[in-house]
């Protein structure tokens, strides 16, 4: 059975939730003995065609040069050259009718990520594009994969004549994080359990800006450290620049995996303002870490943590979160440590992600759904 993964800029991940997502499921899918893996990746991303038994195909342009042009030869070869294709966002929908035009009985599937439409940093004609291709990849995906419980149910509610059967759950992963070096913390002058931490794209629906009100309005002494790139030129990095703070620093996007870990890992608490995203990679790993949870009030975050956070919906919430969590004693901070932990490692692992494709995959295959052509 031949496997060709689209969407991404390919692996190993250096980049966002997506290419974590592929690697960690393509370099387990291969040692599963029927399956094999393309994943099609951005031109001169890797120095070899092969990564842990993954096969890697380059495409001659990249995501964000040409990403039109980047989906139209990823989708085309990879309806050429496989089995199943697993599509990473939406917008390789505009490209599905290649199989059609190749004569290809190949079964498509995509992963819809969150409701990219919503988010409040595309203008207006692109969040209009993203809607369509959403749209198109609804009603002609083979089937879709939802990352949550909750992005199955915004999907079932807005196409109510879609096939139920058609969309599924498989949410993302994570690993647990035993330890973790603390020399790092050194560059940013930080003290190991004595400084919050958010990790995200500067974004207004990543709601920085209640969180730093928040942390304002409580009068916390511990230090505010924001990770996320603040090289764009954008009028919410404007604002966010505006808000800041005695306590509040911007280090900017830390792209090192162990240094990422070692912030992560030594956080006293770990904010999550995210409001329209499913199953998002970034809280996930803060929960393997150990963090402690400050999360934004939404349907996607009690999901994932299972109820065990600290919720708020706007900057007086926040600051209240703050408050009633320095209350807490060690005994009670080491209790939900562990329950974070244990969300990880019995439900938001990999194994178990991995294996659930692989029952879908031969599902697809015992169904005779295949192309016959070897």
């Amino acid at each position: 059975m031949r496997i060709g993964i689209v969407g991404t800029r390919g692996i190993p991940a250096a980049y966002g939730g997506f290419e974590t997502f592929v690697e960690e499921i393509s370099t387990r899918l291969v040692s599963t003995s029927n399956i094999s893996v393309v994943v099609y990746c951005d031109k001169n991303s890797w120095s070899e065609d092969n990564y842990k038994g993954v096969k890697l195909r380059f495409i001659s342009t990249t995501k964000s040069n040409s990403p039109i042009l980047f989906y139209f030869l990823s989708v085309w070869l990879s309806v050429k050259e496989s089995d199943i294709v697993l599509i990473a966002g939406s917008a390789g929908s505009l490209f599905y009718k290649l199989k059609f035009l190749l004569k290809r009985n190949v079964f498509i599937i995509v992963n819809t990520d969150g409701i990219e439409h919503k988010r409040s940093k595309w203008s207006f004609l692109k969040r209009n594009f993203v809607h369509f291709v959403e749209n198109f990849a609804i009603k002609n995906s083979d089937l879709i994969v939802a990352d949550s419980r909750a992005i199955k149910r915004y999907w079932e509610d807005r196409y109510p004549g879609l096939n139920k059967s058609k969309i599924i759950t498989i949410e993302y992963g994570a690993n647990v994080l035993l330890e973790a070096k603390a020399d790092y913390l050194d560059e940013y002058n930080l003290v190991p359990d004595n400084y919050f931490l958010v990790v995200a794209r500067l974004e207004p629906e990543n709601n920085i800006h209640i969180i730093i009100e928040g942390y304002k309005k409580s009068k916390s002494q511990i230090p505010l450290i924001i990770v996320g790139s603040t090289s764009a030129n954008t009028a919410y990095i404007s604002q966010l620049k505006v808000q800041l703070t005695a306590g509040v620093k911007f280090i900017g996007g830390v792209y090192e995996k162990d240094k990422l870990s070692s912030l992560r890992f030594y956080a006293k608490a770990y904010f999550h303002g995210h409001s329209v995203g499913g199953t998002n990679p970034s809280l996930l790993e803060a929960m393997g870490a150990g963090n402690l949870i400050i999360a934004h009030d939404n349907e996607f975050n009690r999901e994932v943590t299972d109820n065990n956070a600290f919720f708020f919906k706007n900057s007086s919430e926040c600051a209240m979160r703050i408050v009633e969590f320095d209350k807490l004693s060690v005994n009670e901070l080491n209790q939900i440590k562990s329950i974070h932990k244990l969300r990880i490692q019995d439900y938001y692992n990999w194994e178990r992600i991995t294996s659930k494709y692989v029952q879908i995959f031969e599902s697809i295959a015992n169904l005779g759904k295949l192309s016959k052509e070897v």
